[in-house]
Formats: structure tokens, sequence, C-alpha cells
């Protein structure tokens, strides 16, 4: 019998974006006195042949960016599960992702799959030609949780602007309790459906993308255990790994799939809005989903943002 999530669990984890956007307390700007620890941030990479690799929570002392990174933690998990800081202009890529690797580092343990930090912007290709994350194109994502690797899964993802898009690009999260919520009194057969194995491609680094393995890379979409709602999903992924393997969505999943995709792009459902540089963003990956509008890059400005994964 699957183990659907109860609505009570449900209530107090949903939010629509009318509702998070009418709270406060998601939004942080950076502290008071952040010249200072900047500074000293600054001049601690000076004396490292490798600053971002050489990083650690104690590395120099910022604390109250530290103290401001577990206002953020405790926001993920035990409020919104979504985080914005407005930053401040004007510092260049080195000093910003030394300062969005600090803060990452005082929340937790950095998963280095892709590297501490990964750098998101248009390499030209398209994942629909080969094996790539979405984040390598100046594609429209799909609304997603991160990671379509079974044995990898980000309880918090960060993203910082460094350079915003000239056009597009703009962020979108979105709650998985409400569209779960949602979902659930709409067709609950549907519903049930999203909690069975379903396997995805693999595209992460290092990965054996032969067929058995494949096959073994198969997890729910949506699951509940520890009174919490959790999903893990990116449809092309999903799509992908089943032709891989031969094994093609029969027709009631699809429709639960496009039943799942209305909800995820409800506008009722989804807070939009556009990062300037020096603006970073964590997120509960395990229980808020993101996307982002397609962007264009121009010689003059090319969109570069920068990622983290934390345990």
């Amino acid at each position: 019998m699957i183990d659907i999530a109860p609505d009570e669990t449900i209530r107090a984890q949903a939010w629509t974006a009318a509702e998070l956007e009418a709270k406060p307390n998601w939004k942080f700007n950076w502290p008071n006195d952040w010249p200072n620890e900047i500074k000293a941030l600054q001049e601690w990479s000076k004396e490292q042949d490798n600053p971002i690799r050489a990083l650690q929570a104690d590395s120099v002392a910022t604390p109250q960016f530290d103290q401001l990174a577990q206002k953020i933690k405790s926001e993920i998990h035990e409020g919104n599960g979504v985080t914005w800081i407005r930053g401040v202009k004007g510092f260049d890529q080195t000093t910003l992702n030394l300062l969005f690797l600090k803060i990452s580092l005082a929340m937790g343990q950095t998963i280095d799959t892709y590297g501490r930090l990964y750098g998101i912007l248009d390499t030209g290709k398209s994942y629909k030609d080969e094996a790539i994350p979405v984040s390598q194109t100046n594609a429209a994502t799909g609304v997603h949780t991160d990671s379509s690797q079974r044995a990898i899964q980000p309880n918090i993802l960060g993203l910082c602007c460094i350079t915003p898009a000239i056009q597009g690009g703009k962020s979108k999260v979105v709650s998985a309790a409400q569209v779960h919520q949602n979902l659930k009194k709409q067709a609950p057969k549907k519903l049930e459906l999203l909690y069975k194995n379903y396997i995805r491609d693999l595209v992460t680094p290092g990965s054996d993308k032969d067929i058995q393995n494949i096959l073994n890379n198969h997890f729910p979409i949506f699951s509940y255990a520890n009174g919490k709602i959790s999903i893990r999903y990116m449809r092309y992924w999903i799509e992908k790994g089943h032709q891989r393997v031969n094994n093609p969505l029969t027709a009631e999943v699809l429709q639960a799939l496009d039943l799942l995709d209305g909800e995820l792009n409800n506008k009722e459902n989804v807070v939009s809005f556009y990062m300037n540089s020096g603006d970073m963003i964590f997120i509960d990956n395990t229980r808020v989903l993101h996307d982002r509008d397609e962007f264009i890059d121009t010689p003059e400005q090319k969109r570069i943002y920068t990622r983290v994964w934390i345990d």
C-alpha cells in the first residue's frame, strides 16, 4: 500500500504564490557590517593558491554572514523552504563566489559532484542533442528539483547571480506540498501513480551510463517519510530514461505527469522574480521546485550564475 502524505502534513508545508509573496520572512539582506567581513574574506583569499578549494567554514571569521546563514537554514528546514538574499551590486565574480561558498559552508557540507561551485551559463549546446544538464544551455529548464541520480540528492540548493540576463532568465519557485494538495483533491488516483518508481536517465558527471545502471536509477516522484513530503522531479529525464531502456511510460502515467506539470506551472502556485548581481537564493531541494525562463545573452552581457549543492 502506498503511504500518501496526510492532509495535516501537507497543509503545514504548503503555500500558494500569493501566500509566499505576502510573507517577509523568506527575504533577507546582507548584514550591516558586511564591508568588514567581505574585506576579511578578500584578504584571506590573497594568501591562497586556490581559495575555493581551500575555504572551510572556519577559515576566516565572518560572524554576521554566519549568523545570516543559520537564519536561512532555519527558514529552509522549518519555514517555507525558500530564501532570497538581496545582495549588493558591484562585486566581481571571485568575491561573490567566495562569499556564496562561505555562507553555504556555514549551513553544511558541499556535495562536490560538479565541483564545490558549479558555473551556470549557456555553452551553446542542447540538452536534447546530448546528455548534458539543462543548466549548460539557455533553455527554460522546466519546473524541477536538482539531481537525476538516485544516490545523490542535495538537501539544499543554492544559486548566486553573478550577472543577470539582458533578457529573460526569471527565477521561479513552487511548493511541492501545495501541488500535492491540489492533486489530491483533483485526481487522487493519479497522485498515487506519482508515488511509484520511475527510471531517470543518467547525466551526472562520472556516471556509468550503461543500460543496467539506468535501469537501477529509479525512485519515486513524491514520497512521504518521517512527517515530511518530498519530491524529486524533472520530467525530461524520466521520459528519456524510460526511452533508453525501451520501457515507455503508459498513457495513464503520462496523464498523471500532465496533471503534475499543470499544477507546477499554475500561476497561482508559482512565485517568479528576477535576481540581480549579488543576489542569492537557497531552497529545500526536497520540497521546493525551481525553474528559470529561457534567456538571451549579448556580447556585452552574459548571464552567469553559480550553483552549490549542500548536504
